[in-house]
């Protein structure tokens, strides 16, 4: 891990994916520029941009060496989540702060981070985040009003506390220690499962209520819904099913009948947006959901048998609502 020598400050790894974000990006980096905490390096990994990305960086790597622009390697698949992980195995820092490149980071963001983990235990610092519309030309208020709760899995997994991936800062080694890495098979809700798979480890980290990061809403994520999408819409069911899965001994009663819930509403969904094989594997999902509730085996074959129907006949008569018994 390097430090800096003069002042003994440890390295900070920013690690950006990005893809056709030429018209957002340099602020992004600008606001990185402008940290108070100046040990850090700014890796920059390309998904395959056409829009001048590749100019834009080069102006950045060429007026600061704590600049690093890459591309993807073409053996790894398509999207951000590559890019994070490859990003992370080229990175030196003793800590990491994964960023969105049409986000902005707010000057204080590292020197308060590091500051805390610095002290011993937590693994990471979670700072607040606020939401701020371009279209508006105003803020959103916070993207959610609470990040500490006494049980932290199960009310991030029912979003009653939240953070997307900009707002931690991570001790390098505890993420490698744990094996932590991005999905790279989800086009959705990856920052959902990397921050479940870790809170499922039962860490303690630490919180500010000081806003570090502004996300910045614009037309090209506000339309990013998951109906027009059959990947992003599947991403979305499989990482609810796996965390019913995966998570089913640590889960309150009440979380894992929200999970499934969301399954159903999915299910709902589908039939009215995705085409017959998305609504196919949904409905796969939902029955395999089943095993991890109490209800008599007759009453879930009849339920299988119902909702089979309805997603073949795109019918809405067979799609009733199934209590579970947990």
């Amino acid at each position: 891990m390097e430090k800096d020598k003069k002042n003994n400050k440890s390295l900070v790894s920013i690690i950006i994916p990005t893809y056709n974000r030429a018209n957002l990006i340099r602020e992004t980096l600008d606001s990185i520029l402008a940290q108070t905490y100046t040990n850090w390096e700014c890796i920059v990994v390309d998904d395959g941009s056409t829009d001048g990305t590749d100019k834009l960086l080069a102006e950045y790597v060429a007026k600061d060496s704590r600049c690093q622009y890459h591309h993807r390697p073409k053996d790894r698949p398509k999207g951000a989540n590559a890019c994070r992980n490859y990003g992370f195995e080229l990175s030196k820092g003793e800590y990491v702060n994964w960023f969105d490149d049409d986000d902005l980071m707010l000057s204080h963001k590292l020197q308060e981070g590091v500051k805390e983990l610095e002290k011993g235990l937590p693994n990471f610092m979670i700072c607040q985040s606020e939401i701020y519309s371009l279209k508006e030309n105003r803020t959103q208020g916070l993207r959610c009003q609470k990040l500490v709760s006494q049980n932290p899995l199960d009310d991030y997994i029912q979003f009653k506390i939240f953070w997307l991936t900009g707002a931690p800062l991570w001790k390098k080694k505890f993420l490698k220690k744990n094996r932590i890495y991005f999905n790279e098979q989800l086009y959705q809700s990856q920052d959902y499962d990397y921050h479940i798979r870790i809170l499922a480890l039962g860490e303690s980290y630490k919180t500010s209520d000081r806003i570090g990061v502004v996300i910045r809403e614009h037309e090209r994520n506000m339309s990013n819904s998951i109906m027009d999408n059959p990947k992003k819409f599947l991403s979305n069911v499989i990482v609810r099913f796996w965390v019913l899965k995966n998570y089913n001994h640590l889960i309150s009663n009440e979380t894992k009948y929200y999970l499934f819930t969301l399954l159903y509403q999915y299910l709902l969904k589908s039939v009215n947006t995705q085409d017959f094989k998305t609504r196919m594997k949904t409905y796969l999902y939902l029955i395999m959901s089943l095993v991890y509730f109490n209800n008599s085996l007759k009453s879930k074959i009849l339920a299988s048998v119902k909702w089979i129907l309805g997603t073949i006949t795109k019918k809405n008569v067979y799609l009733k609502p199934f209590k579970v018994h947990i």
